[in-house]
C-alpha cells in the first residue's frame, strides 16, 4: 500500500505539473499543418531563419527549455497559458508588445513575439531564430482550450479523471495535453494529412480573428470539454488537494467522451495551423 502511494504521487507530480500543452504530437501537427499554407517565398525564408527545419521540428522547442537554469529561459514559464475568470468579461492589463514591460502571459507574449519578428531590432533579448519557434509552440498553446484557465483549477490541472477506467487518475489537461490525441495512434504526419481537408473560404476565415478570439474560443469550450453528469460535477473532482476529493466523484472517461471530444480538438488543431500560417505569411510575404 505505501508503495502504491509513492507510486501515485510520482504519477500526479509528472502529470499535473510538468504536462506540456498538445504534447509533442499535437505541437508538431500545428507545425506540420502550417508548413503545407506558406506561400512558398515565405516557406524559404522561414527554413532560412531556422537553419533548414520546418515548423514541426521546433515546434517542441519551449517545452524542451522548461528545465533550463538559464535566467531568460526561466522567464518564460508563464508564456503558456493565462487566466479568464469571466470569457464575457476581456480586462488583461493594458500591454504594448514595443514598451521594456516583459510579457507575463499567453497573450502578451504572442503580441510581444510577433512585434519582434515584424520589428527586428539589433539589441533584442532573443534571435529571430528563436521567436519563430516561440511563436510556433504559443499559438499552438493558445488553441489548446485549457491553456485559458478559469483561474481555479490551474487550466484543469486540479481535476481528477479517470482514463478507460484506470486505476490511477490522471488530471483532465493530461488528457488534452497527450490523451486524446494519442488514442488516435496517428503519427504527427499522419494526423497532418489526416486533417489537410479545410476549404480555402474557412482558412482566410479563420486568419481573420485576433489573438483575443483565440483565446476567448479556448476560454468558451470549458463548458463542453469538463465532464459532467448528476452524480459528478466540476465542484467534486476538482480541487486543491487530491486527498479531500472522493473516489466515487472522479469522472470516468472512455469512448463517448472521446467521441465528442475528438472533433473539438481536431478543429482546434486546424485552426493553430491556418491561423500560425496567416501571421508567418503576413510577416514574411
Amino acid at each position: 500500500m505505501y508503495f502504491q502511494k509513492i507510486l501515485f504521487s510520482l504519477l500526479f507530480l509528472i502529470t499535473s505539473f510538468h504536462s506540456f500543452a498538445w504534447g509533442t504530437t499535437g505541437h508538431r501537427v500545428v507545425g506540420g499543418l502550417a508548413q503545407r499554407y506558406l506561400d512558398p517565398t515565405v516557406e524559404k525564408k522561414v527554413r532560412k531563419i531556422l537553419n533548414g527545419y520546418s515548423l514541426a521540428d521546433v515546434s517542441n522547442w519551449m517545452d524542451e527549455i522548461k528545465s533550463e537554469k538559464n535566467k531568460s529561459y526561466r522567464s518564460l514559464h508563464g508564456w503558456h497559458y493565462m487566466d479568464l475568470a469571466d470569457v464575457n468579461v476581456w480586462e488583461p492589463r493594458q500591454y504594448f508588445p514595443d514598451s521594456e514591460i516583459w510579457p507575463q502571459n499567453l497573450y502578451e507574449s504572442l503580441l510581444f513575439i510577433t512585434t519582434k519578428l515584424k520589428h527586428p531590432q539589433p539589441d533584442d533579448s532573443f534571435t529571430q531564430s528563436v521567436y519563430l519557434r516561440m511563436l510556433v509552440h504559443l499559438v499552438a498553446d493558445a488553441h489548446q482550450p485549457l491553456h485559458v484557465g478559469n483561474g481555479e483549477d490551474l487550466g484543469g490541472n486540479r481535476c481528477y479523471v479517470k482514463w478507460f477506467n484506470s486505476r490511477w487518475p490522471t488530471t483532465l489537461h493530461a488528457v488534452w495535453d497527450t490523451k486524446l490525441i494519442d488514442f488516435t495512434k496517428y503519427s504527427y504526419s499522419e494526423y497532418v494529412d489526416y486533417l489537410d481537408h479545410i476549404a480555402e473560404s474557412t482558412s482566410k476565415s479563420w486568419q481573420q480573428d485576433g489573438i483575443e478570439t483565440w483565446l476567448k474560443e479556448s476560454r468558451r469550450l470549458h463548458a463542453l470539454i469538463y465532464p459532467s453528469s448528476p452524480a459528478s460535477d466540476a465542484s467534486k473532482y476538482c480541487g486543491r488537494d487530491r486527498k479531500s476529493i472522493l473516489d466515487k466523484d472522479i469522472p470516468s472517461l472512455s469512448f463517448a467522451y472521446v467521441y465528442h471530444m475528438r472533433p473539438i480538438m481536431e478543429l482546434r488543431l486546424q485552426q493553430a495551423g491556418i491561423r500560425l500560417a496567416g501571421i508567418l505569411n503576413t510577416i514574411y510575404g
